[in-house]
């Protein structure tokens, strides 16, 4: 009997305990899901062309897109060209919450028979009047320390800057984006450098690299936040840290950008 009664109160403190730990378990937060995204790059070879492919985005596609659900689509112009090139790049970023939604978006807009109509100058594009030069397509997948993209504030006047860092091994490239996760993305933020989003590339041109994508209010502000980068101790201390230094980045692309009619970002 003396050793019941012993065991009782111990087996409601277990009972009691899990219960507890249960508890603290449902009541933490769950990490936000990893968004992925589709980025579309047009290279042309006129201002018309320009044009159309902007009226098609913002007229057809990211009504279209909306509808399904695939929301905070950005349409930019590059404001400056890239080198060897006379007219700027059409940029389209499409945030998806995950890949089955990318997956089935392009089946269910060739079902959308709104979109083909409003899409059908673009869509039906002739050899001999064609609607741009090539299309350069990436699917990204956000970083863990930004898992879902942050709208600017559509209603002012605002420009943006995409990067690309090349790696020069795929253990390289995982070490930047560990670099980005643990500190760098926080320097970042530190230093008022304002991110639309970070990611890592899937599939695309360069890999293995990441990319990321940060807004300002215009060119002065943007020279104040990188300056204020370049000078802040932290990011000076770590990219002197052996555990980043050897990261290294074999090449870099920027995009300079202004939000086009229709953008969501």
């Amino acid at each position: 009997m003396k050793q019941i009664l012993f065991r009782t109160p111990t087996l409601a403190l277990v009972a009691l305990f899990t219960l507890a730990s249960s508890s603290m378990a449902q009541d933490e937060p769950k990490p936000s899901p990893r968004e992925y995204y589709e980025l579309r790059l047009y290279t042309v070879d006129s201002a018309a062309q320009q044009q159309r492919i902007a009226d098609y985005w913002a007229k057809a596609a990211i009504p279209a897109l909306n509808r399904q659900g695939i929301k905070n689509i950005g349409l930019f112009q590059e404001t400056k060209p890239q080198e060897g090139e006379k007219f700027g790049q059409v940029v389209v970023l499409v945030p998806y919450k995950n890949i089955g939604q990318f997956a089935s978006s392009q089946w269910k807009l060739n079902a959308d028979k709104e979109y083909k109509k409003a899409g059908a100058d673009y869509l039906n594009a002739t050899k001999d009047d064609p609607a741009y030069r090539r299309i350069e397509s990436h699917l990204l997948r956000s970083m863990k320390v930004k898992p879902q993209l942050t709208v600017p504030d559509t209603g002012k006047k605002r420009i943006f800057e995409m990067r690309e860092y090349e790696g020069h091994s795929e253990a390289g490239s995982s070490n930047k984006i560990a670099m980005f996760n643990q500190i760098e993305a926080d320097i970042f933020a530190e230093s008022g450098l304002k991110a639309v989003f970070y990611s890592e590339t899937l599939i695309g041109k360069n890999r293995p690299s990441l990319r990321y994508m940060v807004t300002f209010d215009d060119e002065a502000d943007q020279a104040k936040d990188w300056q204020s980068f370049r000078d802040n101790p932290r990011w000076n201390k770590a990219k002197t840290n052996p555990k980043w230094s050897k990261v290294g980045v074999s090449g870099r692309t920027t995009n300079y950008l202004k939000p086009l009619e229709g953008s969501q970002l």
